[in-house]
């Protein structure tokens, strides 16, 4: 799996790559967490990322 995007410099282009620069590795993050892994779910918790499965 991978991501491609422009960045031609164009506002749109600067909001679509913050986007996915963040979301792309947070998914990664949410699946690891999901599996019980610790230093998945201290990365979430560092990071802001809203993961119901960490109030378990």
């Amino acid at each position: 799996a991978g991501v491609v995007i422009v960045a031609d410099g164009s506002d749109d282009a600067h909001a679509r790559l913050g986007r996915v620069l963040r979301n792309d590795p947070g998914t990664g993050v949410m699946r690891h967490a999901d599996a019980g892994y610790e230093i998945a779910k201290q990365c979430a918790r560092d990071n802001g990322l809203d993961l119901p499965m960490l109030d378990k």
